[in-house]
């Protein structure tokens, strides 16, 4: 299928930064834009592979929730049907947060958290990159 969503961000970034962006004068306007373009750029960049990150990241945290004894629901019958995964997603990342404490008074579950944390921090595929260094709103 062509375009593809990747091209179709890329092509509406670029409309932006050539069109829109030299017309911008104001400059909270014209960082919102910058960042407005940023954000394109990581959603092109990194769309492909949320879905195989939804798989993988509700099926370790389900892997966490079993090792502390808390039943978690089962993975979507239709992988490709990204509503579901992602609802499937949203309801076992929900039912760790409210089982946290049981989580932690596991050594093993604890352990598994932990480590899934760094990892989900490594894999996620829509990472924003920061911009303009630590002092470039001072104001806010």
């Amino acid at each position: 299928m062509r375009p593809t969503v990747s091209e179709q961000l890329v092509g509406l970034r670029q409309v932006l930064a050539d069109v829109v962006s030299p017309l911008v004068t104001d400059a909270y306007a014209a960082d919102v834009l910058a960042g407005a373009l940023d954000v394109l750029d990581v959603l092109a960049e990194g769309w492909a592979d949320v879905p195989g990150f939804l798989r993988w990241d509700s099926a370790a945290t389900v892997d966490v929730l079993r090792l502390a004894g808390v039943d978690a629901p089962s993975a979507p019958a239709d992988p490709l049907f990204l509503w579901d995964r992602h609802a499937h997603h949203r309801e076992v990342r929900g039912l760790l947060e409210e089982t946290a404490p049981t989580v932690l008074a596991h050594e093993e579950a604890r352990a598994a958290a932990v480590q899934l944390f760094r990892e989900r921090a490594e894999r996620y595929p829509l990472a924003t990159r920061p911009r303009g260094g630590f002092a470039a709103h001072a104001a806010r």
